[in-house]
């Protein structure tokens, strides 16, 4: 008799625990652009473009006795000028959920084991309203610049569309990097008669942040 052994994934990636990875040194750089649209500007957005480095500095226990990760954010104009601290965020990864603290507002933005359509309410922790989250794109390869990745998801994190508003926010992970896209855009459109379902942006922003360099210092 022929004994037949099957070679399991690791625990990280079967899981899906590889999307968030969470480890002192590493950083992720974004190019990011923002259009922010003003009542008084008539429909004409202020633009605003920059890089982003988000760096995994520390660690520290928190109240729960869970690890938790503290993430450097800083902010340059160009590759000429240097780095200037932006802000300090945090994030923990549970043997079921990633949750990232934005601002000290915590957001699931994982849960585990990682699959196509899987869903949950990415507002569970804070006092935001229920949010559905879901999971598109399951391990689909994604490409941005010169950047390439051969398994990513897509987290769908609520669409809401009308002739008076659009509300739309998503983020793509990719494996043993984490967030290398998101995408946000929250406006409203001139609702007078003679411009109503035309989409002439009125008020509101769209923010784009997408991958350029990662690693680990």
């Amino acid at each position: 008799m022929v004994a037949c052994q099957k070679t399991l994934e690791p625990d990280d990636k079967r899981l899906g625990y590889v999307y968030f990875p969470l480890e002192i040194g590493r950083y992720v750089i974004y190019n990011v652009e923002e259009l922010t649209y003003r009542v008084p500007n008539n429909g004409i957005p202020q633009r605003r473009v920059y890089q982003l480095k988000e760096i995994v500095a520390d660690t520290f226990t928190n109240l729960s006795g869970e690890k938790q990760f503290v993430l450097e954010r800083y902010t340059r104009t160009s590759f000429e000028t240097p780095w200037q601290i932006d802000s300090v965020w945090s994030a923990l990864r549970t043997g079921s959920q990633a949750i990232k603290f934005e601002n000290n507002v915590p957001y699931v933005k994982l849960v585990f084991p990682t699959e196509n359509n899987k869903t949950w309410n990415g507002n569970a922790y804070n006092d935001k309203g229920e949010q559905t989250y879901r999971i598109t794109d399951f391990r689909k390869p994604q490409t941005f610049g010169e950047l390439s990745f051969p398994n990513t998801l897509k987290v769908n994190m609520g669409k809401d569309s009308s002739l008076v508003s659009h509300i739309q926010r998503e983020e793509i992970f990719a494996e043993n990097v984490g967030l290398i896209y998101l995408f946000r855009k929250n406006i409203r459109y001139f609702s007078d008669p003679p411009n109503l379902g035309l989409g002439k942006i009125e008020s509101g922003k769209i923010e784009k942040f997408t991958i350029v360099d990662y690693g680990k210092e």
